[in-house]
């Protein structure tokens, strides 16, 4: 997850060592001018970072929505279910690869941007790191996929859906995020998307070709990767430097709170394809996948693209002060949860219409797991308000992993109370709900140690905010 960039140069180890002791009063205004953090130069480069890594997810997700129609009449319901059953069950070995790698170092390259041999260092720990993790990964992989006999009797779709974890080793985005260097990325972003796209049309011509579709979107993310690795290295100076076994043994001690967050924030948020695909029918699974389908491009907004964007904005402004992070925290946070609802009642309104004419009269069930899921783009906006951008950047790791677990034992217990019964409906509510208590107990917590988020006082300054970004977004 993301947190707190210090003003100095600090090792990660310091930097844990403050978890959870900074806290903020509830009564205290921003005591430096707001105009020092939300300066013009800042909401421009604010504005270009969303629009790029907007244009980076909604491309992996709505370029291969438009062959959706397309490809679900011919493979059908239960076809669709197994290939996002097989990307589920190999998200988990993504996440494995991730670790907490890419946080960490966006926390520590941001904080040190002018230091080239800070930027060096991490570059090259995090992509050893990955790589070493991939190896592990695919052992792992290997043996499930050829021992178990659910998995080995679709293996070569599995294959095809795990290769895109290559990608996953060497696509930096983490470095231009850290370096607010984005737009090159969603461009090679865009046009690989597009050439998958040509081929999902060009490959799948009856219901036995469904792999293609994964193969596909796999083969483009590895593409995208090493275009995008080569491109950071000459663009950003990197020297790469083989890290010492000391070296990584402490990036891996001191990402492993990230990585453990991410792991229970992945079962409660993440887990309900798996689960349903192992506990209920590939039927049920394409149908929840067709219902939550939309909903993944707010998500990318939500907690992808305005998270990575937001994140250098806010670290930095913590980075000066801890009162001028929570500054930038209250002003962001009414037009984003004004934003999400309306995303919410978007979504509410065009189920019906978005599932008959993308998906076709067999999926007709999925209009009421899209209804469900519409009201997460609101959880998810306050979730990460006050989780990402208040708790981790005021270094209340632990409390924020001790929620993130709770939430997913809560998820892991309604998912087996309601998926036999309710199918995907049940998981769907199982998500909302989880996701809801998450963002209560995040909010609950913060009032606890006498930090204000929400604050009508900043209402003004949040109009004036919101209207400073639009005009910068038009001029693009």
């Amino acid at each position: 997850m993301l947190s707190r960039k210090e003003a100095i140069v600090l090792t990660d180890a310091q930097l844990a060592d403050a978890s959870g002791e900074l806290v903020a009063s509830a009564d205290v205004e921003a005591v430096a001018p707001k105009s020092s953090v939300l300066s013009k130069s800042t909401l421009k480069r604010f504005a270009v970072n969303v629009a790029s890594l907007f244009s980076i997810h909604v491309a992996n997700m709505l370029l291969p929505l438009l062959t959706v129609p397309y490809v679900v009449r011919i493979i059908g319901p239960e076809r669709l279910g197994l290939l996002n059953f097989s990307q589920a069950f190999v998200a988990y070995f993504t996440l494995l690869i991730n670790y907490g790698f890419d946080m960490a170092a966006v926390r520590t390259i941001a904080a040190n941007r002018t230091n080239q041999d800070v930027t060096n260092r991490v570059f090259s720990e995090v992509v050893v790191g990955k790589a070493l993790l991939w190896v592990l990964s695919t052992i792992i992989f290997g043996f499930i996929s050829y021992f178990v006999p659910d998995f080995r009797a679709h293996l070569w779709l599995h294959i095809c859906t795990y290769i895109g974890c290559l990608g996953i080793v060497f696509f930096p985005v983490w470095l231009y995020q850290a370096m607010e260097n984005l737009g090159r990325v969603a461009l090679f972003n865009m046009i690989t998307k597009v050439l998958v796209m040509l081929t999902v049309f060009i490959f799948i011509r009856q219901p036995n070709d469904y792999i293609y579709q994964n193969l596909s979107l796999s083969l483009s993310q590895v593409a995208l990767s090493f275009i995008a690795f080569f491109v950071a290295v000459k663009r950003f100076n990197i020297t790469f430097a083989w890290p010492g076994l000391t070296n990584m043994l402490i990036r891996f001690r001191n990402d492993s709170t990230l990585f453990f967050t991410s792991v229970v924030a992945t079962i409660y948020a993440g887990s309900n394809v798996f689960l349903l695909g192992i506990f209920s029918t590939p039927y049920n699974v394409g149908i929840f996948s067709a219902g939550t389908r939309i909903v993944g491009i707010a998500q990318a907004f939500v907690s992808l693209a305005l998270n990575q964007a937001f994140f250098p904005i806010v670290a930095s402004a913590f980075g000066e002060s801890e009162e001028k992070g929570l500054t930038v925290v209250r002003t962001i946070f009414f037009p984003v949860i004004v934003l999400m609802m309306l995303i919410s009642l978007g979504l509410w309104l065009i189920a019906p219409v978005f599932i008959s004419l993308f998906y076709g009269a067999k999926f007709d069930d999925a209009v009421v797991v899209l209804r469900i899921v519409s009201l997460l783009p609101i959880t998810l906006g306050l979730n990460n308000l006050f989780g990402v951008h208040t708790m981790l950047s005021l270094r209340m790791d632990k409390a924020f992993f001790r929620i993130s677990a709770i939430g997913s034992i809560i998820s892991l217990s309604l998912n087996a109370l309601l998926i036999q019964r309710f199918g995907p409906a049940g998981v769907a509510a199982s998500w909302v709900t989880t996701e809801a208590f998450v963002t209560f107990s995040f909010y609950a917590y913060l009032r606890y140690k006498g930090i204000q988020v929400v604050k009508l006082a900043y209402l003004q300054d949040a109009i004036a905010f919101s209207r400073n970004r639009l005009a910068v977004l038009f001029k693009q």
